[in-house]
């Protein structure tokens, strides 16, 4: 396939969170159209750096879908407690769910790293992997900003333990790693704001039970230059904004290969 395109059948299953095969069926009837046209070729090649438009005429039951296709799609949730950062799991509520009830769920979208099921705040969603990749690994030092609730007072030896690192076992790597807050910030004698840059699997939660006391409460703040906006609710879910996406791929050293994807339904 020339580089810069992509195929008609895959567009439709990006967009409107298909199959492939169900698109290609959709596509062989004629129910589909791109910027106004009817189109019934499946292996039809769009170019990627242009916004196209699509609509699903569905004629038996006469609704019509609409969707905007672009390369890449972010998204970004105030993720609510008692939610696993998961696409699929048997036993447990997910944030794929969340997408769902809001109509914004795709299979191509992937979480920015991992809050567990009892942390709430900002998580972000993206189909493009590299720029997912930089946003979470500890080379790129981009900051994740936490607020932290704990069992007992807040003392000093506590911050000072914090801030110059804590051995913690890396399961991934079967090894032990050194980690540490690069900025604390005592709210209350129970509660303090601090910034890491790994994401070791509940690593404020295990820095914490290190130095002997146990958070009741976690929250995810900001991701680099992105802080949760004011008035987002627990399980409110939007597009990001042009600006946010391009701060973002800034803060990770990335060029943006395009903008963001929007859908909805209309009878």
């Amino acid at each position: 396939m020339p580089k810069g395109f992509i195929r008609l059948d895959k567009m439709v299953s990006q967009a409107f969170g298909v199959t492939r095969s169900v698109a290609r069926d959709q596509i062989t009837k004629g129910m589909v159209r791109l910027n106004g046209l009817t189109l019934t070729k499946t292996s039809r090649l769009v170019p990627v750096g242009e916004e196209n438009m699509l609509q699903i005429f569905d004629r038996t039951s006469g609704t019509q879908e609409n969707s905007s296709w672009t390369l890449h799609e972010h998204l970004i949730m105030n993720k609510p407690k008692g939610y696993i950062t998961a696409l699929v799991d048997r036993n447990h509520k997910t944030v794929a769910d969340i997408l769902r009830d809001v109509g914004k769920y795709k299979p191509r979208l992937r979480p920015v790293g991992r809050l567990d099921m009892d942390t709430t705040g900002l998580l972000l969603f993206t189909s493009d992997g590299e720029f997912n990749q930089r946003l979470t690994h500890p080379e790129y030092h981009v900051p994740k900003r936490y607020s932290v609730r704990l069992e007992q007072k807040v003392t000093s030896q506590m911050i000072d333990s914090i801030i110059e690192g804590i051995e913690l076992l890396d399961r991934r790597v079967g090894r032990h790693k050194l980690v540490r807050a690069s900025e604390v910030e005592e709210l209350d004698e129970f509660s303090l704001c601090l910034t890491i840059h790994e994401g070791m699997n509940r690593q404020i939660r295990r820095m914490f039970s290190s130095v002997g006391n146990d958070v009741l409460g976690l929250k995810r703040l900001s991701i680099g230059p992105l802080t949760l906006p004011e008035g987002m609710n627990p399980g409110d879910v939007r597009h990001l904004s042009e600006n946010e996406i391009d701060s973002l791929y800034t803060a990770v050293d990335l060029a943006r290969p395009h903008s963001q994807i929007s859908a909805h339904k209309q009878q």
